[in-house]
């Protein structure tokens, strides 16, 4: 019989190992992957909405332009569509950078990440419920304007002898598009809160705590604690 299964006596353990449980080491090393998947995924998030937040920004301010270089004189938006969407952009890059920052920290080893990340954690979160809110407020003008657009090309596309009639794009109800409009803001926030919640959870759980503890020790050179 295998050792496992006897005593210190050698008798016979009634305990016997479970061939399915880790050792701890290979625990150790299956929970400290948690930087890499974590970091890299944060930094991703990060860089994409960097670029996601910089191109819907562009659409809203400069789609004036854009679509003049398609052929159509379209109304740009109202001041306080531009205003609310300039101000978002402007903290969100802000946000987009520490978050990219707190991310590579993390990847590097450095502790400080882990504060810049919850800082970043409770700031979106603040946003997300701050740009829901904002969304609320400038739903009418917004509806208002997507809807002159549209006008707006029907009666350009009707000079057109190519464009046939049923062709033009439809004029949208306002209480349809109203509807459509509280919809996606509310997919919206819950996509954008569910990474700042993730990493909330990640960050606190005792185990990651612990390593970045061993960071912290490591970089001012304390000695190994014994327990």
């Amino acid at each position: 019989m295998s050792e496992s299964a006897h005593g210190s006596d050698g008798a016979p353990s009634s305990i016997q190992s479970d061939p399915f449980q880790p050792y701890d080491d290979d625990r150790r090393a299956r929970q400290s992957r948690w930087r890499i998947v974590f970091g890299s995924l944060s930094l991703v998030v990060g860089v994409m909405g960097f670029c996601m937040q910089g191109m819907g920004t562009g659409m809203v301010v400069f789609g004036g332009q854009l679509s003049k270089s398609a052929g159509f004189d379209l109304p740009p938006p109202p001041a306080i569509v531009a205003g609310v969407t300039i101000a978002q952009f402007a903290v969100l890059v802000i946000l987009g950078i520490a978050l990219i920052a707190g991310a590579t920290m993390l990847l590097r080893r450095n502790p400080a990440g882990r504060s810049l990340v919850l800082g970043w954690v409770v700031a979106r979160l603040i946003m997300v419920v701050a740009g829901l809110a904002l969304a609320v407020v400038t739903l009418k003008p917004t509806v208002d304007w997507q809807t002159e657009i549209v006008v707006t090309m029907r009666e350009q596309m009707r000079r057109s002898p190519n464009v046939k009639p049923e062709q033009l794009p439809p004029i949208p109800e306002r209480e349809a598009a109203e509807a459509q409009a509280i919809r996606g803001l509310a997919v919206a926030s819950i996509f954008f809160a569910t990474w700042p919640f993730v990493m909330a959870i990640v960050l606190t759980r005792p185990f990651v705590r612990q390593e970045i503890e061993s960071w912290r020790l490591e970089r001012e050179g304390a000695p190994d604690r014994v327990v």
